[in-house]
C-alpha cells in the first residue's frame, strides 16, 4: 500500500506540473482569454450572486466548483472585468454549502503550441447527473449559455461549454451528432483526445493522470479502489472518469468521417487527425495510444524532450507515415503542423539562444526537416496566398483526407454490418455530410476544398466563349485560350461556381472577351447580384442533423431563362435551373423548357422557395408569365 500511495503522490505531482505549465502557455498565447477563462469564469460558475454575469434567480440553480480556491489578487480585481460594483465581503457570503461541479476542464488546442488568438475554448462542466434533478440541469445549462453569450460578446472569444454527466464520460457516451458535437460515432477516440489535450481549470484531478502508464487497467483498478475507499482529503482530490486502453476498430470509420467534416472549417488540423487514426488502424498495440505515450514522457522528466499534447500528434504520423517511405505526406503533414502553430519563424530565430517563446521553440522541431529560408518564408506569407496557391494546397489536403477514408471504409465493412442501429445512424449522418460536400454527381456545382474559412477573391475575371464552351481565366487568355479557372458549356454554371464558392467579391473586375455568343457582360453581373443574394457560402454550411436525416427535395430554386439567347421576345427558349436541397448539396442544370414542369413536381414540395431570372432585353412581362405557367 505504501508504494501505491508514493506512485500516487508522484503522478499527482507529475500532472501539477504539466497542468501548470499548459496554463502558461494559455497566458503567452492568448493573455486576456486565459484571465478570463482560467481566473473569472470559475468564480462565475462557483459562485451564484445577483451582480455576476450569468446570474438566474433560481435558488436551485446548480453551482460550487469542487476544491475551489482562487488567490486574493484574483477576487481583489474581479470588479474590473465587471460593469457593476462588487464588495468582497459580499461576495463571500455567497459561497456555495456545497460544492455541485466536479471540475472544469478545456479540451483540444489551448495550452498546446497549436493555440493562437482565434482558437476556440471548449469547456467541458463536469457534473454527476445522478446527484442533481433534471431540471437543476436544465438550469445549468441555461446559466452556460448566458455565460458564453457575455463571454463572446465582451472579449470576443470562440467559447463552447459541454455540459457532461460523470457517468456518460465513464460509459463513453457522449450524445449525437451536430456541427459541434461528434456523440456516439466517437467514443473511445474521444476520451483518448480529451486525456491528451485537457487542461484542468478548477476542480478534482482525473484518476487516469495519476496511474503510472506501465500500470495497464489491473493498475487502474487498483488504483481507484484505494481512492475510493479513502475519507481523507487527499483522496477526494481525485475523480474516476473511466480508463481508456485501446480504441475498438469500428469506431475508426467514424472517427475519420468526423474528421472529414471537421476539415470543412479546419482542414490543418484535421490533416493531422486523420494521419493519427490512420496510424491507429495499423498499430494494435494496447500501449500504442498517444495520450499513453504523452503521459509517459510527463512523467518521466529526466528526458527533457518537449512534452506538447498538439507536437506529440505530428510526432506519431511522422513516425508512422516515414517508415512506410511516404515523404510526400510527411510533408504534407509538417507544413500542416507549422501552419496551425504558426510560429513565424525567421532566421534570426534559428541562432536564438533562449528557449522561451513559440518561435525558439519550435526552432528545435523544425531544424531536423531540413527546410530553406525561402520555404519558411513562404509558409509565414500563408495569410498573403493568392487563390492559385490556396486551391493547390487544398487540394493536396482534401486529397489525403479521401484516400485515407476510403481506405478506412474498406476495413470497416464488416464492421458496418455487425455494428448496433444507434451506431449506424450516427455514422450515416456523418457518411451524409461527407457525401453532400466531397462527392461528385451529374450536375452538381463543386465545393472549393478551401486550407480556411475566408479566402481571398480572383482580382479580375475573363469570361471567354470559344467552340460552344465558356470559361473563366484570371487574366487575358492567349491565342490558344490558356489554362482557364474553370469551363463548362454552360455560362449560368460558372456563375453558380463563383457563388457558391465566394470567388469574386466587390473589388473583382469583370471582362468579356469578345466572342459570337449573344450574352452580355451586364446580364452576367446581373445574374450574379440575384445569385449572391441567396445562394449560400459553401464553406458557411454547417451540419444540419434533421435535413441530413430526410429525404432530398429542393430547398429552394432559381430559375433561369434565356441566359444564352436574351433577344427572344416572345417564347422561353432555354432554362437553367439552380437548386440547393436538404442535403446542402447545390446543383445547376440545364433543362429544355417542356422539362420544367415535370422537374418541378418531383423536385417541390411546399417550403420550397422558387425564384425566377430573365436577361434585361427580354425580361417583359410576357415572358416572365410564360416562364412562371412553366413552372406552376
Amino acid at each position: 500500500m505504501g508504494k501505491l500511495n508514493t506512485s500516487i503522490t508522484s503522478g499527482h505531482k507529475a500532472f501539477t506540473l504539466y497542468n501548470r505549465y499548459k496554463k502558461e502557455i494559455m497566458y503567452k498565447c492568448d493573455p486576456v482569454g486565459a484571465r478570463v477563462i482560467l481566473e473569472f469564469l470559475p468564480l462565475l460558475i462557483h459562485i451564484s450572486h445577483p451582480s455576476l454575469p450569468g446570474y438566474i434567480e433560481k435558488e436551485d440553480c446548480p453551482c460550487g466548483v469542487k476544491l475551489m480556491d482562487w488567490p486574493a489578487k484574483t477576487l481583489k480585481e474581479v470588479g474590473s472585468f465587471f460593469s457593476s460594483r462588487i464588495k468582497l465581503g459580499d461576495m463571500r457570503d455567497y459561497l456555495p454549502r456545497e460544492c455541485e461541479i466536479e471540475g472544469l476542464f478545456t479540451i483540444g488546442s489551448v495550452g498546446s503550441l497549436a493555440q493562437t488568438r482565434e482558437s476556440d475554448y471548449d469547456i467541458w462542466v463536469v457534473v454527476d447527473a445522478r446527484k442533481m434533478d433534471p431540471s437543476r440541469l436544465k438550469t445549468l445549462d441555461l446559466k452556460l449559455k448566458l455565460l458564453k453569450r457575455w463571454i463572446s460578446s465582451k472579449f470576443a472569444l470562440d467559447i463552447h461549454f459541454f455540459l457532461m454527466d460523470l457517468q456518460d464520460i465513464r460509459a463513453n457516451n457522449f450524445g449525437s451528432v451536430s456541427q459541434e458535437g461528434s456523440g456516439t460515432a466517437l467514443k473511445s477516440i474521444l476520451k483518448e483526445e480529451f486525456y491528451r489535450t485537457m487542461t484542468l481549470i478548477e476542480g478534482r484531478v482525473p484518476l487516469w493522470w495519476i496511474v503510472a502508464p506501465e500500470e495497464g487497467p489491473e493498475g487502474y483498478d487498483q488504483v481507484r479502489r484505494m481512492v475510493q475507499a479513502g475519507s481523507d482529503g487527499e483522496t477526494q482530490k481525485f475523480i474516476d472518469m473511466g480508463n481508456i486502453s485501446a480504441i475498438p476498430e469500428q469506431e475508426l470509420l467514424g472517427a475519420a468521417l468526423w474528421q472529414m467534416h471537421k476539415a470543412l472549417d479546419d482542414p490543418l488540423k484535421s490533416v493531422l487527425k486523420m494521419a493519427l487514426v490512420a496510424s491507429y488502424l495499423d498499430t494494435p498495440k494496447k500501449d500504442s495510444l498517444l495520450c499513453n505515450m504523452l503521459k509517459k514522457d510527463v512523467f518521466d522528466t529526466s528526458r527533457g524532450e518537449i512534452v506538447d499534447p498538439y507536437f506529440h500528434v505530428l510526432r506519431r504520423v511522422e513516425d508512422y507515415y516515414g517508415s512506410r517511405g511516404d515523404d510526400q505526406t510527411v510533408e504534407l503533414l509538417r507544413k500542416c503542423f507549422y501552419l496551425k502553430v504558426n510560429p513565424n519563424i525567421r532566421g534570426t530565430d534559428l541562432i536564438k539562444i533562449e528557449k522561451d517563446d513559440k518561435p525558439s521553440i519550435m526552432v528545435d522541431i523544425v531544424k531536423a526537416w531540413g527546410w530553406s529560408l525561402h520555404t519558411f518564408s513562404e509558409l509565414n506569407g500563408f495569410t498573403e496566398w493568392g487563390v492559385d496557391m490556396y486551391r493547390k494546397f487544398g487540394d493536396d489536403i482534401h486529397s489525403f483526407l479521401k484516400l485515407t477514408t476510403v481506405q478506412l471504409i474498406r476495413r470497416a465493412k464488416t464492421y458496418m454490418i455487425n455494428s448496433a442501429l444507434e451506431e449506424d445512424v450516427e455514422v450515416e449522418v456523418l457518411r451524409r455530410r461527407i457525401e453532400a460536400f466531397y462527392v461528385s454527381k451529374d450536375g452538381k456545382v463543386e465545393s472549393e476544398k478551401r486550407v480556411k474559412k475566408k479566402e481571398p477573391a480572383y482580382r479580375d475575371l475573363y469570361f471567354a466563349y470559344r467552340r460552344n464552351r465558356w470559361s473563366i481565366h484570371e487574366r487575358t487568355p492567349g491565342p490558344n485560350g490558356g489554362e482557364p479557372i474553370m469551363e463548362s458549356d454552360r455560362v449560368v454554371r460558372i456563375l453558380a461556381w463563383l457563388v457558391y464558392n465566394k470567388r469574386f467579391d466587390a473589388s473583382t473586375a469583370f471582362h468579356m472577351i469578345p466572342n459570337t455568343s449573344r450574352v452580355v457582360l451586364s446580364d452576367i453581373q446581373s445574374l450574379l447580384l440575384k445569385l449572391g443574394g441567396v445562394i449560400p457560402d459553401a464553406g458557411s454550411i454547417g451540419l444540419d442533423r434533421s435535413s441530413l436525416m430526410e429525404d432530398k427535395y429542393a430547398r429552394f430554386v432559381v430559375v433561369v431563362g434565356n441566359m444564352e439567347c436574351p433577344d427572344s421576345q416572345h417564347s422561353i427558349r432555354e432554362v437553367d435551373v439552380l437548386f440547393l436541397n436538404t442535403w446542402n448539396e447545390f446543383f445547376c442544370i440545364h433543362l429544355r423548357p417542356e422539362q420544367i414542369g415535370p422537374w418541378m413536381a418531383r423536385m417541390k414540395r411546399n417550403s420550397t422557395e422558387v425564384t425566377i431570372w430573365l436577361p434585361k432585353e427580354g425580361n417583359t412581362k410576357f415572358l416572365t408569365q410564360a416562364l412562371v405557367s412553366l413552372i406552376s
